[in-house]
């Protein structure tokens, strides 16, 4: 089975900058106090360094299994 990694910004984002900072594949972009954007969950590496480094726990990477 293959494994397919979603990354979701909940309402809660404030912006900080810290995700797209800590993302070493560049998932995620986005500016100051405005709200992170994924530009490309495809290019996830499953580091989970965006989710586990939000201090507002705005960012969640999802795993999926695929058949």
């Amino acid at each position: 089975m293959a494994v397919r990694l979603r990354v979701e910004v909940l309402d809660n984002c404030v912006g900080c900058g810290i995700c797209w900072t800590v993302c070493p594949k560049g998932v995620l972009t986005g500016t100051l106090r405005g709200r992170a954007v994924v530009l490309n969950d495809e290019l996830c590496s499953g580091c989970f360094s965006c989710q586990e480094n939000c201090p507002y726990n705005a960012i969640r990477v999802v795993v999926k299994q695929q058949p």
